[in-house]
C-alpha cells in the first residue's frame, strides 16, 4: 500500500504523455537535446552559476556578520533520529511542509513556463562577461547588435544601442556592489542599490533572450535537417536579436512598471504612501504583477518564435500569433499542460528536498547547486519541444528530420 499512490500517479503520468497529441513533438524535442546537448547544458551552467553566485556570498555572509545557517543539524550526533524522526535530523518533512511546497511551486512554474516563450534563462553574473564583451566588441558582436538595430529601427536605433550600453554598465556595478555589503547599510546608497538592480534586470533580461534564440535555433536547425557552424549560427542570433527586439522591449518595460519600480520607489520617503515598504506588502505586489505579466507572456506565446526564426516585423508577426492560435490552439494548450507538468515536478522536487534538509544547511547549499542541471535539462527538453511543434504547426505535419 506505500507504493499505491506513486503508482496510481506513474500510471496517470504514462496514460497523460501516451494520450497527449503533442507526444510526437516531445519524442522529438528530447531527440533534439540529445543531437545537441548545448541547449540544456547552456540553461544549466547559467542557473549553476547564479546559484554558485549566491552560495559564496551567502557564506561569506555567515563568516562576516554570522546569519542563520547551520552546517549540519544537531541531530547528527543522535544515534537513533539522526536521519528523519525529528526537527534535528538531517531529513525532516512534515505534511504541512509537504502542501507548502505544492503552494509555492505554482508561482514558479507559471513563470518557467512563460519563460520557454521569451526568456527562460537567469544570466546573472555571466551577464557581467557579456557588458564587457559588448563594451570590448568582442567577436564584432556589438557591431552586428549595432547594423541590426538600425535596419530595423533606423535613427531610433542610437537611443535603443544607449540604453543598453547603460543596462551593461548597471550590471558591472550590480556586481560589484555585492562586495560593498558594509557600506550597504547605509539608507542612501540602499535605496540607490535598487534603481541599478532595476537597470541591470533589463539588461539581463536581453542577454538572456540573446541566448534563448542562438537555442530555439539548433533546435530549429535540427527541425530543417540543417548543418551549421557554431560562430556563424551566434552571428545570426545576434541579428535575430534585433528582429525580436522591439517585443524584448515591450516586455522589460512591462517588467519594470509592475515589478522593478515599485521595489525602488518603495526606498525613497516621496513614494512611501503610494508604495508601503511592509513586507507582507511588498511580496503581495510583486507576486499580483508575477502573475500578471506571466498570463500575458502566455497569451502571446508565439510572438517570439515568428520574430526569431522568420524575422517578422512586430506587427506581422502579432497577426501570425493569433493566427498560430486559432489553428492549433488545442495543440498548444497540451503542450502547456505536458510542459508544466514537467517543470511542476522538477519545482516541487526542488522544494521537497530544501524543505527536507533546511535551505540553511550545507546539504541544503549542495542541493542548490545541484538542482539547476535537472531544472536545466528539463527546461531545454520543452525549449525543445516548443520548437518542433511549433514547426511541426507551421508546417501542416511536415516530416521531421532527425541526425
Amino acid at each position: 500500500m506505500t507504493f499505491l499512490p506513486a503508482a496510481l500517479l506513474f500510471s496517470g503520468y504514462i496514460l497523460v504523455m501516451a494520450a497527449s497529441p503533442v507526444r510526437a513533438s516531445m519524442v522529438d524535442g528530447w531527440r533534439c537535446v540529445r543531437r545537441y546537448p548545448v541547449i540544456w547544458r547552456m540553461l544549466a551552467l547559467l542557473g549553476f552559476v547564479h546559484a554558485l553566485f549566491h552560495a559564496v556570498v551567502r557564506l561569506v555572509l555567515h563568516f562576516q556578520f554570522a546569519p542563520e545557517f547551520t552546517w549540519v543539524r544537531a541531530g547528527w550526533h543522535d544515534p537513533v533520529l539522526w536521519l528523519s524522526g525529528s526537527p534535528d535530523s538531517i531529513w525532516w518533512l512534515p505534511p504541512s511542509a509537504v502542501r507548502q511546497v505544492f503552494r509555492d511551486s505554482a508561482l514558479p512554474v507559471a513563470e518557467s513556463l512563460a519563460g520557454l516563450f521569451n526568456n527562460a534563462i537567469t544570466t546573472f553574473p555571466l551577464a557581467v562577461i557579456a557588458a564587457f564583451g559588448l563594451f570590448t566588441n568582442r567577436h564584432h558582436y556589438a557591431s552586428l547588435l549595432r547594423d541590426a538595430l538600425r535596419r530595423r529601427f533606423g535613427l531610433a536605433a542610437w537611443p535603443v544601442l544607449a540604453c543598453v550600453y547603460l543596462g551593461a554598465l548597471a550590471v558591472v556595478t550590480k556586481a560589484a556592489l555585492y562586495f560593498l555589503l558594509p557600506i550597504m547599510a547605509n539608507p542612501a546608497w540602499f535605496r540607490w542599490a535598487s534603481a541599478v538592480v532595476a537597470v541591470a534586470a533589463g539588461f539581463e533580461y536581453l542577454v538572456g533572450v540573446g541566448i534563448q534564440i542562438y537555442l530555439i535555433m539548433h533546435a530549429y536547425a535540427w527541425v530543417r535537417g540543417l548543418s551549421f557552424e557554431p560562430d556563424a549560427l551566434r552571428e545570426v542570433a545576434v541579428r535575430r536579436l534585433g528582429a525580436g527586439a522591439k517585443w524584448a522591449a515591450i516586455v522589460v518595460l512591462a517588467s519594470s512598471i509592475v515589478i522593478e519600480l515599485p521595489l525602488v520607489l518603495k526606498n525613497f520617503p516621496l513614494f512611501a504612501g503610494i508604495f508601503p515598504d511592509g513586507r507582507e506588502t511588498v511580496e503581495w505586489r510583486a507576486t499580483v504583477a508575477r502573475i500578471g505579466l506571466a498570463v500575458v507572456l502566455l497569451c502571446f506565446a508565439s510572438m517570439q518564435a515568428w520574430l526569431t526564426l522568420h524575422g517578422e516585423t512586430l506587427r506581422r508577426a502579432w497577426h501570425l500569433h493569433w493566427s498560430f492560435m486559432r489553428r492549433h490552439g488545442w495543440e498548444f494548450t497540451w503542450f502547456l499542460v505536458v510542459a508544466g507538468m514537467h517543470l511542476f515536478a522538477v519545482q516541487v522536487l526542488r522544494g521537497l528536498v530544501l524543505r527536507g534538509v533546511s535551505e540553511n544547511t550545507a546539504l541544503g547549499l549542495v542541493w542548490t547547486l545541484v538542482w539547476p542541471w535537472v531544472n536545466g535539462y528539463v527546461a531545454g527538453w520543452c525549449l525543445a519541444t516548443w520548437v518542433c511543434l511549433f514547426k511541426r504547426c507551421e508546417g501542416g505535419r511536415q516530416p521531421i528530420y532527425s541526425d
